[in-house]
């Protein structure tokens, strides 16, 4: 969902032509896709919108670049914000997001508006273009939420992004040390987080989840309750050599946990085997919630 530098209109709804193209794709009637390419392509779709999700929750998403209804937008996700609702909102303590790979703040946006513990939001994404929209829609939050435009890792110091061969898209993006590169990267740990909240930390950092983790080790440890919900790509395995179930044991040395995948909630896992001999699709969120 990243953009460009395109100087957007503000509007609270769709354009008419956008719309006319989505129902003629949910009917299934041909020309919807082509209609919509048309109108991107001339200029149609050069609007900023704003929904509002509820609970006073608002965000601004390009239609030129993702073309979501309300409708949609509740879609995003939904197995996966449900799960995260139905084990957060029994804490008797506040809670702070930390959105680690937080694009244009989408997922923070639904979590706040699903989750009334949450009182607190830190984003971190290092993608300069996908930021500038991420700074903007945290201001629209009813929380404090504060966007930090740095990679997150094991380490304190620089990166870069690089992409797989399998993917040249934004959102495939990864970070690597790097001496002359122009990411700032750092710790969780080295942040000075209040130690009075439950720790909810979203990871979506295209196979450097594990490193997240290590970098968070004592944030983590000294938190009474955490849930960490991290993006096991299979490609982004593949390329890293990471399987997900080591992510999961090691968030198991630090406290007891229950592990859920959102996509397949009842689905017993075996720690034995690699995850995606078990999960055969591309793409699952695992929910990590310690007892």
């Amino acid at each position: 969902m990243s953009q460009g530098k395109i100087d957007y209109r503000m509007t609270d709804s769709l354009p008419l032509i956008l719309q006319l193209a989505h129902f003629l794709q949910q009917k299934g009637i041909k020309g919807g896709y082509h209609l919509e390419d048309m109108a991107r392509t001339k200029g149609w779709l050069d609007v900023m919108v704003r929904f509002e999700l509820g609970r006073d929750v608002k965000i601004d998403i390009p239609a030129y670049v993702e073309s979501y209804d309300l409708s949609s937008i509740h879609g995003y996700e939904r197995e996966l914000i449900g799960l995260i609702h139905s084990h957060i909102s029994r804490s008797e303590k506040p809670v702070l997001l930390l959105d680690c790979g937080a694009d244009i703040g989408l997922l923070s946006a639904l979590l706040v508006s699903s989750c009334n513990c949450i009182d607190r939001v830190i984003a971190f994404e290092p993608n300069a273009r996908s930021f500038r929209r991420l700074e903007s829609n945290l201001k629209l939050l009813p929380v404090d939420a504060e966007a930090k435009n740095v990679a997150v890792a094991n380490f304190c110091g620089k990166g870069e992004l690089k992409y797989p061969e399998h993917d040249s898209d934004d959102h495939a993006a990864f970070i690597v040390p790097s001496d002359q590169g122009d990411i700032p990267v750092i710790k969780i740990d080295e942040l000075d987080l209040p130690a009075d909240h439950r720790i909810l930390c979203k990871i979506d950092v295209e196979g450097g989840e594990l490193a997240v983790i290590e970098g968070a080790l004592k944030t983590l440890s000294s938190s009474d309750e955490f849930a960490v919900v991290f993006e096991a790509h299979r490609e982004q395995v593949k390329r890293a050599g990471i399987d997900p179930l080591e992510v999961v044991s090691y968030l198991n040395d630090i406290k007891t946990c229950k592990v859920v995948v959102a996509e397949e909630p009842d689905a017993t896992i075996d720690f034995d085997r690699p995850f995606f001999e078990q999960f055969t699709s591309r793409i699952y969120n695992i929910c990590v919630f310690s007892e």
